[in-house]
């Protein structure tokens, strides 16, 4: 027999004839044990659920009915010692409402859940070996890891700062499309300067950070590769360099050539460029005299000695043989008369640098770049300027001026990164 009071009813939502069984319990009234085994199928839950808080002192139980949420309830059973005494053996039991304190542990639990998952989070990134920071739209350095710090420098508050001038447009586009939800993530190749230390090749991957964060935020990923690059930029001079005398090799001097004639195109003045072809006279004699080795001895020194006479902007290529060219840039067409001069003695020079060699000259064909006359065609026009100086008593140049404008039918230009050979 158990006696309710009216507040255990209300806990409970049920009436007296409910509990007593007189009356049916509301649809999808049911009494359910919290984090416990559930009550034996055998017996009715509120009598288990009394039970068992006699048992172990106290339980847990959840209430389900009607259109009220769940309520937790506490039964804490305690044996009445002076009833034991008479035989009565009754015990009392006493019901709290523990709703709102259950809800705040959940919440704790979930907070606590979070929290570990944050700094879990927090740790990988600290401790990850790839660099990582977080900036924001303008490039601010929000929050980074130490090996961030270790690349970039503990001093470093701006992404901006690290990277190159001319990149700057292209990142902050690659930002706002990342914000603006356009692109999903971005990469890019870039060269990380420093403040001490040489500059780094760096990949960047960005990607938007939005979702529970007050302020949109961006996540660089950033990726040492300048060893790659490096080893990108050694395979590439390999393939674009003679094996021998290290200047451009004829497949890469007439892409050159080509690139120069079409960026001249739509330009109505500036610069001038002109081409020399420049042909050793008397080499054979050299590979009679010293062999092979002797032979190489000198087109080696004489490449050293066109590098010489030539700015670094101007482009030297090896077109096989004993046949060398230079792509010059120059404030006016007079300028490339004197360089063929300096070239074909220092050629002399070069030569003579070798033991045993026999004397070397040179003969250069010059022809000035026209837009409208091909890569191809202007070679030709240098070749035929460079044998007339052969022919007209060799060490000695010819000016064959502008390439004259070629018949589009006869020969379609070399677009810019065509090969010709």
């Amino acid at each position: 027999m158990v006696d309710w009071n009216a507040a255990a009813l209300r806990m409970l939502d049920l009436t007296d004839a409910q509990l007593r069984g007189k009356e049916r319990r509301g649809a999808g009234w049911r009494l359910l044990a919290d984090e416990e085994p559930p009550f034996p199928a055998a017996c009715d839950a509120l009598h288990g659920a009394l039970d068992r808080a006699a048992e172990t002192g106290r339980t847990i139980v959840r209430v389900l009915g009607g259109d009220r949420a769940a309520a937790w309830i506490a039964v804490a059973g305690r044996a009445e010692p002076e009833l034991s005494r008479r035989g009565a053996g009754e015990t009392t039991f006493t019901l709290t409402d523990v709703t709102e304190q259950r809800a705040a542990e959940r919440d704790n639990e979930r907070y606590r859940e979070i929290i570990d998952a944050l700094d879990a989070s927090h740790r990988i990134l600290e401790e990850s070996p790839v660099a990582i920071c977080s900036v924001d739209l303008n490039g601010g350095i929000l929050r980074s890891n130490m090996a961030f710090l270790g690349l970039a420098g503990i001093d470093s508050h701006s992404i901006f700062s690290l990277v190159p001038q001319e990149d700057h447009a292209a990142l902050r586009e690659a930002f706002v499309s990342l914000m603006d939800g356009r692109t999903s993530s971005v990469r890019r190749e870039t060269r990380l300067v420093r403040g001490s230390g040489p500059s780094l090749w760096c990949e960047i991957t960005a990607v938007a950070m939005r979702q529970g964060l007050s302020d949109a935020a961006i996540l660089l990923l950033v990726s040492d590769v300048t060893e790659w690059h490096e080893r990108e930029v050694r395979l590439r001079r390999l393939a674009e360099r003679d094996p021998l005398t290290g200047v451009h090799n004829r497949r890469s001097f007439v892409n050159v050539l080509s690139e120069s004639v079409h960026r001249l195109r739509g330009r109505r003045s500036g610069t001038d460029h002109a081409l020399l072809l420049i042909d050793l006279d008397g080499f054979k004699h050299v590979n009679d005299t010293c062999g092979h080795a002797g032979g190489d001895a000198v087109l080696v020194a004489v490449a050293a000695g066109i590098r010489e006479r030539t700015r670094a902007a101007d482009t030297v290529g090896r077109l096989g043989g004993d046949e060398f060219v230079a792509l010059l840039e120059l404030r006016d067409a007079a300028s490339a008369a004197a360089i063929a001069q300096e070239i074909i003695d220092r050629v002399g020079e070069a030569a003579l640098s070798v033991p045993g060699a026999p004397r070397v000259t040179a003969s250069i064909g010059i022809v000035h770049l026209n837009p409208a006359c091909s890569a191809m065609k202007t070679l030709a026009l240098a070749d035929r300027a460079m044998y007339e100086a052969k022919r007209t008593g060799k060490a000695r140049f010819v000016d064959a001026g502008a390439c004259a404008t070629e018949d589009a039918s006869h020969e379609e230009p070399s677009p810019p990164g065509a090969i010709a050979s």
